[in-house]
């Protein structure tokens, strides 16, 4: 072994200093030295290491003198990338750069597969094969030698490692062995990138409003850490549209922008398609950058040409928006220290609702906002302060300005007895200036102009104490929460503008808060007591829990703060309730509610119920809502959203999604149906959806969709168009 470490010396060839430099070693059971033919023959479990290249067979021998390695027998080659070659017979240089394979397989870092009838190795980067087969699906284990489910056959074919790409010339798609499609030249990464630019799986499909189309996006990528989609769809009902987003990343920020644009139908308030095109479209983005360790800067952007645009084209679930009624843009800078926290922002909106007049929307100039927190005192407590101010201007309506601060001292204590008592005690000042005056609802638009201040001290203090049992392995606390509200009458607040508080969700969740308006615009004044009793169960060791809570506020004095019918309008209060139910690890269940306190009939309700293993689950979730309680409504709104998720097997995957509106205008509003098949290389999706429901230039449709990925080929989309 001496001798044949001494004759094998450091190995030469192409390639970075690094490997080059480094020596080839051998490690067999048996090695034999001819010195007049200057050749070394190892057999037997033999392994030779030259850098992170490993070659192993069942002989090996190496010629000093035409510096060729020759293995032959179950020969194997591992490449510094993580790629395995399997060979019958292999003829390499000394530094493994150069050289011919027979019978030529390889396993890639990825997992996929390549092999070939042979293959020559040139500079040690590039592997050109002959008759070549390729997929990036695993081989059936019960019947290796029948076809994967989806292979590339080709002529010849190109493994550049440097490039990271597979190239094939006459190569032809089979899936499950029958032969689909055929192109004289394909090119695709070899798996060890995660983004190359080319050509990804097409979108097809049929719509009542668009007619059958088809989508071709092309992924460019701009660098290592920037990139471009392009995407032109193509309708028989309609003009071609053409989509796209750009995604870059920088040291210290990142942006992304998507748009579209077409020339499409306009339609009358009959819902028909008139013989008038126009230009439409839309952009969106958001960026965030950080400009030091305290501040950032960022914004967000939305527009659409019409209301009914992104959901007519179904740019929705393609760009992943999540408000469906309203665009918004808002460029923002903020800051954090410490414990305080400042920014200042703007904001525009857009509705997309039929019944949104663009004219009322407003345009805030600047938000400004500061919040402080101290350190926690010796006895637990600390001051915070928060403070804001927003312009608001319309270019049709109400135009006002407000600055709020609130300084406060939040004080927690638990006594020895197990009782936990909060004291809560706040200042808040407020300068209202009205300058212009609008229409609107009741309390949302003020009855004056000019200049109005407020202040508005609040002090509360809360109560509970948990009673706690075990029985029988079953643990239940019973806890009643307590808590008492003063302040001093403000009376009719409709002299002021309220921009922040015109939703008032009375629930379990506002029942204990101080100011139960969601803004600064409007005060809960007044005295009033908050009282309820949580009671949860649980089974000790099991899943099996539940949980009750009912509640109700009582108000001292009628002060007319809140509109009517809001649930707080009186001095007693809706009776709010929850129940939360964990019956079996397939059984689970949950009801919100809430009861006049006059007549104890449902105000709103929402429950929602689950059925089912992961396997085959069913979901329910009803929502009841009634018109007096929220001045928004026109109707009643009483809907059911019903889900049902069933996994064939392993790969296969069947989903249902309705949502169904009960009462006024009763009917379905929206059906979702897909089925899906994916596994480690190819993913398949037919979806139908049926919008019961449209808009003048959006009217109901029906569509579906089919999605087609294979692994390496191009990227599965997540949401289809």
């Amino acid at each position: 072994m001496l001798a044949l470490a001494a004759a094998t010396g450091p190995a030469r060839g192409q390639g970075p200093a690094e490997i080059r430099e480094l020596p080839a070693v051998f490690s067999a059971d048996e090695v034999v030295y001819d010195r007049e033919l200057d050749l070394v023959i190892a057999r037997g479990r033999v392994e030779m290491v030259q850098g992170q290249r490993i070659v192993r067979a069942d002989t090996v021998s190496y010629s000093r003198r035409a510096n060729l390695v020759t293995a032959s027998g179950n020969v194997s080659l591992l490449e510094n990338t993580g790629d395995v070659v399997f060979a019958d017979y292999m003829e390499l240089t000394a530094d493994l750069r150069e050289g011919i394979v027979q019978n030529f397989r390889a396993l890639l870092a990825d997992q996929s597969r390549i092999a070939g009838v042979s293959a020559r190795r040139v500079d040690g980067n590039l592997t050109l094969l002959r008759k070549v087969v390729y997929s990036a699906c695993e081989l059936c284990r019960d019947d290796p030698p029948r076809p994967p489910l989806w292979q590339i056959k080709a002529a010849t074919a190109q493994h550049d490692q440097a490039a990271r790409t597979i190239s094939y010339r006459d190569a032809r798609l089979e899936v499950a062995g029958v032969p689909v499609l055929y192109t004289p030249y394909l090119e695709h990464p070899d798996g060890t990138v995660r983004r190359e630019s080319g050509f990804l799986p097409p979108v097809f499909g049929t719509s009542d409003q668009l007619g059958r189309f088809y989508g071709q996006p092309y992924f460019q990528t701009l660098g290592p850490s920037a990139d471009v989609m392009i995407e032109p769809y193509f309708f028989t009902d309609e003009h071609p549209l053409l989509a796209g987003e750009y995604r870059q990343r920088f040291s210290a920020g990142q942006v992304y922008l998507n748009g579209s644009v077409t020339y499409a139908s306009v339609y009358n308030n009959d819902v028909g398609r008139t013989n008038r095109d126009s230009v439409q479209g839309h952009i969106a983005g958001v960026g965030r950058f950080d400009i030091d360790d305290t501040w950032r800067a960022g914004f967000e952007a939305a527009a659409a040409s019409t209301n009914g645009y992104l959901l007519r084209y179904k740019l929705f679930d393609r760009f992943k928006f999540i408000d469906r009624n309203t665009l918004t843009t808002r460029p923002y800078i903020e800051g954090l220290r410490g414990r305080s926290y400042a920014s200042a922002e703007a904001f525009a909106f857009q509705g997309l609702r039929e019944q949104d007049d663009q004219g009322q929307a407003p345009y805030v100039l600047p938000l400004l906002q500061y919040q402080y927190f101290t350190q926690p005192d010796s006895r637990g407590g600390h001051f915070r302060f928060d403070s804001y101010t927003y312009a608001i201007t319309r270019t049709r309506g109400l135009n006002d300005q407000h600055t709020a601060a609130v300084a406060g001292y939040y004080l927690p204590y638990i006594a020895s007895t197990g009782e936990i008592w909060t004291l809560q005690a706040t200042l808040q000042g407020d300068l209202f200036n009205t300058s212009t005056l609008g229409t609107g609802s009741d309390g949302f638009v003020p009855t004056a102009t000019g200049f109005n201040p407020r202040l508005f001290p609040q002090v509360s203090l809360g109560w509970r104490y948990p009673f706690a049992r075990v029985d029988g392995g079953l643990r239940t606390i019973v806890e009643p929460v307590v808590s008492v509200v003063a302040a001093p009458i403000y009376g009719g607040q409709n002299k002021l503008p309220n921009e922040d508080s015109q939703a008032i969700d009375f629930d379990v969740t506002s029942l204990y808060r101080s100011n139960r308006f969601s803004g600064y615009d409007r005060v809960d004044d007044g005295q009033r007591v908050n009282y309820g009793v949580q009671t949860q169960f649980q089974q000790i060791g099991t899943p099996y829990r539940g949980s009750v809570f009912l509640g109700q506020s009582y108000r001292f004095q009628n002060s007319g703060s809140f509109p009517t019918n809001t649930g707080v309008d009186t001095r007693s209060s809706d009776l709010v309730g929850r129940l939360a139910v964990t019956a079996h690890e397939w059984l689970a269940g949950s009801f919100l509610v809430t009861l006049s306190s006059t007549d104890l009939s449902m105000a709103r309700n929402a429950a929602s119920v689950r059925l089912g293993p992961e396997a085959a689950n069913l979901s329910f979730a009803y929502t009841y809502i009634e018109r007096s309680t929220q001045p928004t409504l026109t109707s009643d709104l009483e809907q059911l959203s019903t889900r049902f998720a069933l996994r064939l097997d392993e790969n296969w995957q069947f989903i249902l999604r309705d949502t169904h509106q009960f009462g006024q205008d009763a009917g379905g509003i929206q059906l979702d149906v897909g089925l899906i098949y994916e596994d480690e290389c190819f993913l398949f999706g037919i979806n139908f959806e049926r919008r019961f429901t449209g808009t003048p230039d959006n009217p109901a449709d029906t569509s579906i969709v089919f999605r087609v990925a294979l692994r390496n080929l191009g990227e599965a989309r997540v949401s289809g168009y």
